[in-house]
Parts: C-alpha cells; sequence; structure tokens
C-alpha cells in the first residue's frame, strides 16, 4: 500500500487526461487508469472543474532576506510561489551581502532551510576564488554572471574554471555600451535609452564568441528582450551548448507601461517596442525558448516611486501571476498547453532535478487549479512584501486552488498549511 492516490484531470506528456497518481515516500510511483488506481493510505479526488499541472520551476528569483529581510524573505517570498504555484525556485546570488563564496552559499543555504515553503537551489555570483568553481554544491546549479562581469577576460576564466555540469547564467547587457549612454539628465521615463537595446545585441554576440572556444561549457541568457539577441542565440543553439529565456513582462508588455507607471515598471533588462515584444511572445508561442521565468525582484514602494533615476530601483514582483497569465493565453487559445512546459519540465531538465513532470521517479509536486476561476490582478493581495506590478488590474484565468510539494499539501483553497519543509531540489538519477 503506498501513502497517496490523487485522482483527476491532469497534463501529462502535453496532453490532457484522466488518471490516478500514485505516490509514496514524497515521489511519483505510478501514473494508471482510474480504475487501476494502487490501494492507498489517503485518496484524493479532484472534479473537472480542475486541472492538475507539475509543480512549475522558477530558475529566476531574488528571495533577498538577509540585509535585505524588509524587501523580501525566504518566507514570504516562497508562499509567495506557493500561490502561484510554483515549487521549486532558484535564487540569484545579488543579495547584501553579494554571495561570492561557498561560505556564504553555506550561509545563505541555512537560511532558506529555515524558511522556505519550497525546494530550492542557489546561484553563486563571480566568486572571489575562482577555484571554488570547481567544488560548488549540488545545491549550487551554477555561476550568475551580471553586466560588470562582463568583460571577455572575466568570461574566460568564468568558463575555463567552471565544471561542466554546471550552468553559468549571463545577463547580457554589454557594460561597455551602457558605459557610454550619457549620464545626463536621466529620467524613468528614459530608462530603455540608458539600457539600450544595443546593449543586449553587444553582449550576447561577444559572449558567443567567446562560448565557441569552451564547447563543452553550458551557458544559459536570462531575461531576453530583444528579437536580434534572441535570434543570434537560435542561430547559434545547434553549434553550441546555449540556451534562454524569456519573462512574461518582456513578451506581453512594452515601454508604453513605463509612460504610464513610471518607476514601478522600471526593469532591467528594460520593457522594449513592440516589435521585440511580439518576437519573444513568438518564441513562448513556438517553443524554441528554453524556460519561462519570472525575475521575481521585490522592492519597496519607496524605492519604485523615487524622483530620483538613480533610487528607482529596477524589477517588480512576479511569483504569484506568472503561471495565471500563462494559463490565460492557453485557456484564450493563443499559446499551447505545451508551452506549460516552458515552466515545468523544461527548466527542470537544464537543472536536471527531478521536478516539473508529472512522471513515475520524480517529486510528487503537483499543483491543482481551478480552471473556471476567474480574476483581476490586485497587488495589495500578493503574499510579497512587494504590493504593486505592471499587471495591476489584468483579468486572468485558473487559480491556484491546491499545491503538493513532494506530496505534502503545502498550500490548500489558497491558504498555506505548513511552515519550512523547502529543501535543496533533488537531482534526477543519471544527471
Amino acid at each position: 500500500m503506498i501513502d497517496l492516490t490523487i485522482e483527476g484531470r491532469v497534463f501529462l506528456n502535453g496532453l490532457l487526461k484522466k488518471v490516478a497518481i500514485g505516490v509514496d515516500n514524497g515521489i511519483i510511483v505510478s501514473i494508471s487508469s482510474l480504475s487501476h488506481a494502487p490501494q492507498s493510505s489517503r485518496r484524493i479526488e479532484y472534479g473537472d472543474r480542475f486541472l492538475i499541472l507539475p509543480g512549475m520551476v522558477d530558475i529566476h528569483v531574488h528571495m533577498r532576506d538577509l540585509n535585505q529581510s524588509y524587501k523580501e524573505d525566504w518566507y514570504t517570498g516562497t508562499l509567495s510561489a506557493l500561490k502561484g504555484g510554483v515549487t521549486t525556485v532558484c535564487d540569484m546570488p545579488n543579495n547584501e551581502p553579494f554571495i561570492d563564496s561557498i561560505r556564504k552559499l553555506e550561509e545563505k543555504l541555512e537560511i532558506a532551510k529555515r524558511k522556505s515553503l519550497v525546494d530550492f537551489l542557489l546561484y553563486i555570483g563571480y566568486p572571489e576564488n575562482l577555484e571554488e568553481l570547481k567544488r560548488l554544491p549540488d545545491y549550487c546549479p551554477g555561476v550568475k554572471l551580471y553586466p560588470e562581469n562582463l568583460y571577455g577576460e572575466n568570461i574566460s576564466k568564468i568558463l575555463s574554471y567552471i565544471n561542466k555540469d554546471k550552468l553559468v547564467v549571463v545577463h547580457p547587457e554589454d557594460p561597455e555600451v551602457l558605459e557610454k549612454v550619457s549620464k545626463r539628465n536621466r529620467s524613468v521615463y528614459e530608462h530603455e535609452r540608458v539600457r539600450p537595446r544595443s546593449a543586449e545585441v553587444e553582449a550576447v554576440r561577444k559572449i558567443v564568441k567567446i562560448v565557441e572556444k569552451y564547447p563543452d561549457k553550458r551557458v544559459h541568457f536570462t531575461h531576453v528582450s530583444v528579437l536580434e539577441a534572441a535570434s543570434i542565440i537560435l542561430s547559434k543553439k545547434p553549434l553550441l551548448n546555449i540556451s534562454f529565456d524569456v519573462t512574461p513582462h518582456h513578451a506581453l508588455l512594452t515601454e508604453e507601461k513605463l509612460f504610464e507607471l513610471g518607476g514601478i515598471a522600471k526593469v532591467n533588462p528594460p520593457l522594449r517596442g513592440e516589435e521585440d515584444k511580439e518576437y519573444i511572445y513568438g518564441c513562448l508561442k513556438s517553443g524554441i525558448v528554453d524556460a519561462y521565468v519570472t525575475d521575481h525582484a521585490p522592492h519597496t514602494l519607496t524605492e519604485k516611486i523615487s524622483e530620483n533615476y538613480e533610487d528607482v530601483k529596477p524589477g517588480f514582483p512576479g511569483l504569484e501571476i506568472a503561471l495565471p497569465l500563462l494559463l490565460t493565453e492557453i485557456l484564450e487559445k493563443r499559446l499551447s498547453w505545451k508551452t506549460l512546459e516552458l515552466y515545468s519540465s523544461k527548466p527542470a531538465d537544464l537543472l536536471g532535478i527531478a521536478k516539473g513532470r508529472i512522471l513515475p521517479g520524480y517529486d510528487a509536486d503537483l499543483v491543482v487549479v481551478d480552471l473556471k476561476y476567474k480574476w483581476t490582478i490586485n497587488p495589495l493581495n500578493f503574499s510579497s512584501k512587494a504590493k504593486y506590478s505592471p499587471f495591476k488590474g489584468w483579468r486572468v484565468r485558473g487559480k491556484i486552488k491546491d499545491v503538493y510539494v513532494r506530496g505534502i499539501l503545502a498550500l490548500e483553497d489558497g491558504e498555506a498549511l505548513v511552515k519550512a519543509i523547502g529543501k535543496p531540489a533533488r537531482k534526477i538519477t543519471g544527471k
């Protein structure tokens, strides 16, 4: 007899099927027809109003905490993840203090284990000691490079030191291009001028040339926002070990939001024009992108509405709405159901973790969605400490009802039932 059977309509291998999911010790052990469901200690059935999805995997978030817990902490950030149907997060290293050593990674790990409601991995930043890249722990999937790190010699050093099973995640904006932009009379409404499209294109072009010398290393470009940059990556993907992701805001919003909302819509890279937005959306639609990420980046409201351009912090929260935004596009038939794989199985595959799939051997991370529920995004209701959004007022479809993390019912009817159950995401056998 196993621990749990969950029955209902399931998103399985790109299709919708009615099945029974057998769970034992937190792992999926069987997928069967309802008539062949295994005997279990508990049985839960969801009707046709609901759809069971794999837990989403967000490979680009900022949980803050440490000296920035006033913006977000591991509890509020992962509660936001749960409420958005996300059961695994990968946290970036630009904390205060910056995470640039294994010692600091270990300190951050202890905080995450004490507070996290979902499973997680932790990136390291450009390290003080490059030798540490050769012995990164399993819970660290790789190194994150920011624009200030993207000088040729730095990239080559990282690629020569890092193990080939780890990712080099790049924020592609060329520092030399950014340095040439006039610093006079900067305004938040000119953010796209201050961080121009050419910075992203040039960064991708330079890095791809460097990567050609390290064919066994893995480079991932994050939050790609420009048509030409994505095109370069796509043209080189068959030849190099490179990948990229896009965000909901670059796929669904344009720079017009910046003119409308000011600092609330300031983000790096900036929101772009209509042509770029349509191309990024097309990457989602065709499935040629490798992942869909939020870049969940909470700040205080005061930091977002400052009149001084430099004081306006880039980014906004996204974990609670990224899946509903995606489901709305799917339910209104602008995207296919397979697009969900970009927020579940595909990012999990990039990391080699036992997440993002409803299959035997994978963690029983499951999200139950009420497909008939329609609602309006109201940031004041966010569990994140950041209660603002450029998507405020958007009508969306699909509400997260229940969430299971390794077979544990962590969220029921939108309310958290657990405290700190999160732990480092488990590697899938053989990866």
